[in-house]
């Protein structure tokens, strides 16, 4: 039963975040002095746009802004469209009344709000309790929120969080501040967060999303293929201008390949003519001299 208490915390506490004081939260609260009331006191310790509602017969929607200094009153469609402030909120606490659930029309929506979520009951204590959650109350902010309230510490941070050794009294039990911090999570809803992009799973790294935790095997690197186009070339040599006009010349006097037969079937011939020459000339030699 702790193990389980505790996972519920965590994943409550997930949702809120230690920095709220580094983003501007939209809370809106109904149009009754006590509830406005905690609605100026979470603003006058986080970056707060808070937004008081009142819903009449058929919905009409009545809505007032707070401006630091005074009221000022909100047009439905100005607040849908999400134009009703100079900087919108980076996330969203609605409070409504038990079993009177916030119009649609009046709640965030994700074109100009990251997150938002709605608590479901004005009872104080289990009230307090959620909004520190979100908040992460420090020590302090409970202790102070527990004074202006008349409520027991214990009663609204039922699990101690951000309260350190030397400020819990001894006796304690920490089963029954468990059974309380796990009844007020029924009044806790996220409309909806932020979409997380899923990054592309790398071979060798655990996933997470298995049942079982494995390890991705790395598949074997294939051999490398010859990449034409980055082999290495020989260098490239540089000719002087004599060379290149030698090169020039020898190539415009090369004869033509078609040449080469006929040049070879004209030297043939030559070599025939010369050996026909020089028989005449000995058979004439051997013949004696007519007188």
């Amino acid at each position: 039963m702790v193990c389980l208490v505790a996972a519920l915390v965590a994943c409550f506490v997930a949702v809120s975040s230690a920095s709220r004081k580094d983003e501007v939260t939209l809370v809106m609260v109904p149009r009754e002095d006590a509830l406005v009331q905690v609605g100026l006191d979470i603003a006058n310790r986080y970056p707060t746009l808070l937004v008081s509602y009142k819903v009449g017969i058929n919905e009409v929607v009545s809505l007032h802004g707070w401006t630091g200094s005074e009221w000022v009153n909100i047009r439905l469609e100005a607040f849908q469209s999400g134009k009703f402030f100079k900087k919108g909120p980076d996330s969203s606490l609605v409070i409504e009344k038990a079993g009177v659930p916030v119009p649609e029309k009046m709640l965030p929506t994700p074109e100009w709000c990251s997150s938002a979520s709605k608590i479901t009951t004005t009872a104080m204590r289990p009230l307090l309790h959620l909004v520190g959650q979100y908040y992460d109350f420090s020590f302090k902010d409970w202790t102070w929120f527990a004074k202006r309230y008349n409520l027991d510490m214990d009663a609204i941070n039922p699990e101690g969080l951000n309260v350190a050794w030397y400020h819990k009294r001894m006796g304690e039990h920490l089963a029954s501040r468990e059974q309380g911090a796990t009844s007020d999570l029924q009044y806790w809803v996220s409309l909806y967060q932020p979409v997380v992009v899923a990054e592309p799973q790398v071979p060798g790294v655990v996933v997470a999303a298995q049942e079982e935790s494995a390890v991705v095997p790395e598949e074997p690197e294939e051999e490398p293929m010859d990449n034409l186009l980055t082999n290495d070339v020989p260098e490239a040599v540089i000719m002087s201008a004599a060379d290149a006009e030698t090169e020039e010349l020898s190539e415009t006097t090369a004869p033509a390949p078609e040449e080469d037969a006929a040049v070879e079937d004209k030297m043939e011939e030559t070599e025939a003519t010369a050996e026909d020459e020089a028989s005449t000339t000995e058979k004439a030699e051997e013949t004696p001299e007519e007188v």
